[in-house]
Protein backbone atom coordinates (compact mmCIF):
# COMPACT_ATOMS: atom_id res chain seq x y z
CA UNK A 1 0.00 0.00 0.00
CA UNK A 2 0.99 3.73 -0.84
CA UNK A 3 1.76 5.91 1.89
CA UNK A 4 -0.35 8.74 0.41
CA UNK A 5 -3.24 5.60 1.38
CA UNK A 6 -2.05 4.72 4.65
CA UNK A 7 -1.63 8.46 6.05
CA UNK A 8 -5.24 9.30 4.50
CA UNK A 9 -6.70 5.89 6.21
CA UNK A 10 -4.81 7.34 9.44
CA UNK A 11 -6.39 10.77 9.46
CA UNK A 12 -9.96 9.13 8.71
CA UNK A 13 -9.77 6.59 11.59
CA UNK A 14 -8.28 9.42 14.07
CA UNK A 15 -11.40 11.52 13.10
CA UNK A 16 -13.59 8.68 13.54
CA UNK A 17 -12.49 8.05 16.81
CA UNK A 18 -12.95 11.41 17.87
CA UNK A 19 -17.03 11.52 16.76
CA UNK A 20 -17.54 7.82 18.03
CA UNK A 21 -15.70 9.04 21.30
CA UNK A 22 -18.02 12.32 21.81
CA UNK A 23 -20.88 10.10 20.78
CA UNK A 24 -19.78 8.37 23.65
CA UNK A 25 -19.88 10.45 25.96
CA UNK A 26 -22.59 12.54 25.10
CA UNK A 27 -24.93 9.42 24.82
CA UNK A 28 -23.54 7.32 27.28
CA UNK A 29 -23.61 4.12 25.27
CA UNK A 30 -21.08 1.40 25.48
CA UNK A 31 -21.52 0.61 21.74
CA UNK A 32 -20.00 3.62 20.62
CA UNK A 33 -17.35 3.20 23.48
CA UNK A 34 -16.70 -0.01 21.67
CA UNK A 35 -16.14 1.88 18.06
CA UNK A 36 -13.96 4.57 19.68
CA UNK A 37 -11.58 1.60 20.44
CA UNK A 38 -11.87 -0.22 17.22
CA UNK A 39 -11.25 3.02 15.50
CA UNK A 40 -8.05 3.81 18.07
CA UNK A 41 -7.04 0.63 17.67
CA UNK A 42 -6.48 0.82 13.84
CA UNK A 43 -5.53 3.90 14.52
CA UNK A 44 -2.46 2.49 16.29
CA UNK A 45 -2.09 -0.41 13.27
CA UNK A 46 -1.36 2.19 10.89
CA UNK A 47 1.11 4.29 12.68
CA UNK A 48 2.77 1.02 13.41
CA UNK A 49 2.80 0.04 9.76
CA UNK A 50 3.84 3.63 8.59
CA UNK A 51 6.49 4.27 11.25
CA UNK A 52 8.16 0.38 11.73
CA UNK A 53 6.96 -1.30 8.54
CA UNK A 54 9.12 -4.57 9.04
CA UNK A 55 8.54 -4.64 12.73
CA UNK A 56 7.18 -8.62 13.72
CA UNK A 57 6.95 -9.93 16.80
CA UNK A 58 6.78 -14.09 16.49
CA UNK A 59 7.25 -13.77 12.36
CA UNK A 60 3.75 -11.82 12.28
CA UNK A 61 3.44 -8.21 11.42
CA UNK A 62 3.62 -6.35 14.51
CA UNK A 63 0.25 -4.01 13.32
CA UNK A 64 -1.68 -7.40 13.47
CA UNK A 65 -1.48 -7.65 17.05
CA UNK A 66 -3.55 -4.09 16.72
CA UNK A 67 -5.97 -5.06 13.89
CA UNK A 68 -7.63 -8.07 15.27
CA UNK A 69 -8.81 -6.76 18.90
CA UNK A 70 -10.16 -3.71 16.21
CA UNK A 71 -12.62 -6.26 14.99
CA UNK A 72 -13.46 -7.72 17.95
CA UNK A 73 -14.14 -4.39 19.54
CA UNK A 74 -16.03 -3.66 16.11
CA UNK A 75 -18.04 -6.44 16.36
CA UNK A 76 -18.73 -6.18 19.38
CA UNK A 77 -19.80 -2.67 19.17
CA UNK A 78 -21.96 -3.26 16.52
CA UNK A 79 -23.80 -6.49 17.99
CA UNK A 80 -24.62 -4.30 21.39
CA UNK A 81 -25.73 -1.29 18.96
CA UNK A 82 -28.00 -3.92 17.07
CA UNK A 83 -29.25 -5.90 20.66
CA UNK A 84 -29.78 -2.29 21.73
CA UNK A 85 -32.15 -1.36 19.23
CA UNK A 86 -33.80 -4.17 18.54
CA UNK A 87 -34.34 -3.71 22.77
CA UNK A 88 -35.89 -0.19 22.05
CA UNK A 89 -38.13 -1.22 18.93
CA UNK A 90 -39.62 -4.60 19.61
Amino acid sequence: MSDWFLKFMLFVFAVHFLAFTVLAVKRRRLSSAFAAGAFFLLFLAIGVRLRLPESSILGIHAYWFLRIPAWGLALAGISLGWHQRKRKNP
